[in-house]
């Protein structure tokens, strides 16, 4: 393994100049020429592992508009790469995913990377980069491949199956993957996804669920003046349910409720007769959504009142399932640890608020670790950073689990 380690430290330059380029290539969630451009350029960057990429077209899905209406959209393609192992007995199956969208749109002013130094926890100067993207989840994308081809190069991989997918919908909630993933989990015995490391660089143990609720409330116009009390104010009583939403918080230690936009109204002289609510909300346990969900039905039940001119309606969900850490997910994470030690490389555990496709895939019985993704900070706003010399560093950890797994008996 130490001649991986100091293999991989050798293109850390590489790697870095390789991300920078991947990143200062937009691909927000929603602009469906970036992903195409971006998935392209993915083609040609695994295109060293010698194994033919598959195009997995996905479908389209459906969202609600801030008009209250049901739109459709398109998105990019999942990118599948397999690596067969040779042997003709019983083979490891494992998966190596991230996503390739950001939630940086063509608009967003945060479109290029820079390089800069600043200093580490003990105070030493340490080379960064900040861009859109670096960490969540671009920087990962990179490990995942010098990992990959560092494994071939170094490792006995005829005892494993290794299939490597990469998708463009990840942060709106995998709307267009989520069949992909209903199929594919059970084709695998464990998979390693390439989100961030905790900003502590700790590993995630378990993570929360999450999902979004959208609250469509239909009153009645009227004129503001001339017959004010004939109108039915939406905005006024999507309100009211944003405050029942709101008072949520704080019955269950676990459970957050964010009312995160609220659109409607037009001309200040109408009485809006529209109004649309989205509602972003977290949970530790199964017990947590079940109650959870018990008070929003309850709250859209008493908010609904045709008789009195309101009319609501309630879509969306909890659509990635609270992650625990299980006996299999701790036997795995115990192998992690051995590996990790193997090459000097300290590893701790944390849990996250933050969801992942991990939460997907665990709520489809296949286990796994979500954050083999590299070191830094900030994600999700225009100071995204991160450590570059934890790229070589993270894709050699993940060389070491591969050996490890090939070489021990596969937990559960």
């Amino acid at each position: 393994m130490k001649k991986a380690q100091v293999w991989l430290l050798r293109y850390q330059d590489q790697m870095a100049d390789e991300l920078e380029q991947l990143c200062n290539m937009n691909s927000g969630s929603d602009n469906v020429f970036g992903l195409a451009r971006v998935a392209e350029w993915l083609m040609e960057y695994f295109s060293p592992l010698g194994a033919a990429c598959e195009k997995i077209d996905l479908p389209s899905f459906q969202i609600v508009d801030d008009r209250g209406e049901m739109c459709s959209h398109e998105t990019g393609h999942a990118l599948r790469w397999d690596i067969l192992g040779t042997s003709t007995g019983k083979k490891h199956r494992l998966l190596l995913n991230i996503h390739y969208d950001t939630v940086y749109g063509p608009s967003n002013k945060f479109q290029q990377c820079e390089r800069y130094k600043d200093s580490d926890p003990a105070g030493k100067l340490e080379l960064r980069m900040r861009g859109p993207g670096v960490i969540d989840a671009k920087g990962g994308i990179v490990i995942l491949r010098w990992a990959a081809i560092a494994a071939k190069r170094f490792l006995d991989l005829s005892h494993l199956d290794l299939s490597i997918i990469l998708t463009p919908d990840e942060e709106i909630g995998s709307p267009a993957s989520i069949d992909l993933w209903k199929v594919i989990a059970p084709q695998f015995d464990f998979a390693m996804l390439y989100e961030p490391a905790l900003a502590d660089d700790s590993l995630v143990s378990y993570r929360k669920g999450t999902g979004t609720f959208i609250v469509i409330v239909r009153g009645k116009s009227a004129h503001s003046g001339r017959n004010f009390h004939d109108g039915r104010n939406a905005i006024s009583h999507a309100c009211k349910v944003a405050l029942a939403m709101d008072a949520l918080n704080g019955i269950r230690p676990d459970v957050t409720v964010n009312v995160g936009r609220v659109r409607g109204g037009d001309a200040v002289n109408v009485v809006p007769n529209l109004a649309v609510l989205r509602i972003h909300v977290r949970v530790s346990s199964r017990e947590d959504q079940e109650w959870l969900e018990d008070q929003i039905q309850h709250i859209f039940q008493l908010s609904h009142m045709p008789e009195n001119g309101f009319r609501i309606e309630l879509h969306g969900g909890i659509r990635s399932a609270p992650k625990a850490m299980d006996r299999n997910t701790s036997e795995w994470m115990e192998l992690i640890q051995r590996a990790g030690d193997s090459i000097a490389e300290s590893i701790e555990w944390k849990p996250s608020g933050g969801a992942s496709d991990g939460n997907k895939l665990a709520a489809l019985g296949l286990s796994n670790i979500d954050s083999f993704g590299p070191e830094g900070d900030l994600l999700h706003s225009d100071q995204e950073w991160v450590r570059l010399s934890s790229l070589p560093r993270k894709a050699a950890l993940t060389v070491a689990v591969l050996h490890a797994i090939c070489s021990q008996r596969l937990p559960g």
